[in-house]
Parts: structure tokens; C-alpha cells; sequence
């Protein structure tokens, strides 16, 4: 074997050890924000059920949502809704976490379909409390202090406990 050919194969074999190894840590978070998108998709079907909304509602995973997870009107679609998800976000939460932001956008979308003009996060969450625990909620809202989000959205969780 020439030592040029030997040299390629070191290379070759080098190359795939380092990918070997890196992968692991670099694809966690994308494999986290593919089975989460998954469980979303499966979540916002049960819980729509729970709070009799028959509006269609789609997921959108996006590269960055200042808010982390919000929901708006559908454009060109009456009836229809989606729920944006940062995608960093989506790649830290856990199993407990994603019901708790799926059921305080959908709080948001049951005040779309019954009283679109009364938008707050406290209402959200009222709505959402028909669904998982205040504890759940709470647990979501540190994740999100700890992504440093204004402190605008974070009120409504201290004023519903009576702290602000």
C-alpha cells in the first residue's frame, strides 16, 4: 500500500470518527424538536377535543419566535389558526411541558373563537387551567425566564397567584 493511499484511508477514517462522535450531541436537539413536533401535532388534537374547538389548527415550527410560542389567524382561511414554535424552545421542553404550552395556545384560540377583542395571557391561561395544572404552567414560565423573554409575557402567571 503507497503511502498516499495509506494516508486517505487515515484521513477517511478519522473524518468518520469525528462525525461518529459529534453526532450525538449536535442531532439531540433536532431529534428533541422532531418527536416534539410530533407530540404537538398529537396533543393539539386531543386537547382542541377537550375544549370543544372545531377550528382547523396547524403547527409551525420556526427558527426563531420572540415570543417562543404564539398563535394567530391563518391567512386566507377563515376558521383556521397557527401555532408558531421557536424552534430552540421547542427542543427544551419535555413531556410535562408540551401539554402546558399547547393548552395556553389553544387558551388563546378558544378566546379567538368566542371573544376575539379580550386577548391577555391571563385569560390564556384561565382557559388552559381547564386542562393542566398551574404547576405545569409554572414550570413553562421559568423555562421561559430563563430564555430572557420581556417580562410583558411573564405577568400574567404572577398576577393569577396574587404576587404583582
Amino acid at each position: 500500500m503507497a503511502r498516499s493511499e495509506w494516508n486517505q484511508r487515515a484521513l477517511r477514517l478519522w473524518v468518520v470518527s469525528l462525525v461518529l462522535i459529534l453526532q450525538p450531541s449536535s442531532v439531540g436537539g433536532w431529534n428533541r424538536r422532531q418527536v416534539n413536533a410530533e407530540k404537538i401535532k398529537t396533543l393539539v388534537a386531543d386537547l382542541k377535543k377537550r375544549l370543544d374547538i372545531s377550528a382547523e389548527i396547524s403547527i409551525a415550527v420556526v427558527p426563531r419566535n420572540n415570543l417562543l410560542a404564539s398563535v394567530e389567524p391563518a391567512r386566507h382561511r377563515k376558521e383556521s389558526f397557527v401555532i408558531s414554535l421557536d424552534a430552540k424552545c421547542l427542543a427544551m421542553l419535555d413531556d410535562e411541558d408540551l401539554p402546558a404550552v399547547v393548552a395556553h395556545e389553544l387558551g388563546h384560540v378558544w378566546i379567538f373563537t368566542h371573544h376575539p377583542y379580550l386577548h391577555t395571557e391571563e385569560l390564556a391561561n384561565s382557559i388552559a387551567y381547564r386542562l393542566v395544572s398551574m404547576a405545569a404552567l409554572d414550570r413553562v414560565y421559568e423555562k421561559v425566564r430563563l430564555l430572557k423573554i420581556p417580562p410583558a409575557n411573564l405577568q400574567a402567571s404572577a398576577q393569577e397567584r396574587g404576587i404583582n
